[in-house]
């Protein structure tokens, strides 16, 4: 084996949103329609380097999500791995910022 990393792609194909997550995004003026919007357009997936919880080992179940909505609008979501490899959780979101905007410009 070659000493080469190798970079796993992870596909979205269903975001899902749950009450909590819409009135987290509500309160930031994002709708979980427009957030799902993200994976039929341009959109990278990066490691979540947010802090852990107290007590709870860090464990990469969650990625960040950032792309554009069908309205052009920049998005970071934080996205929780369920069962089905394809299938996220949305957690939270917001309007992202410019480096995260560079990320998916690039």
């Amino acid at each position: 084996m070659s000493g080469r990393k190798v970079r796993r792609t992870v596909v979205v194909l269903e975001l899902l949103g749950t009450d909590s997550a819409a009135e987290k995004l509500g309160a930031r003026g994002i709708s979980v329609d427009e957030a799902q919007q993200l994976i039929d357009n341009r959109y990278e997936i990066l490691p979540n380097r947010g802090r852990a919880r107290h007590g709870r080992r860090r464990v990469q179940v969650r990625r960040l999500l950032i792309g554009h909505t069908d309205g052009g609008r920049a998005l970071t979501l934080v996205v929780e791995r369920t069962h089905d490899p394809t299938t996220w959780l949305i957690v939270t979101g917001w309007s992202a910022t410019d480096e995260q905007r560079r990320m998916i410009e690039d």
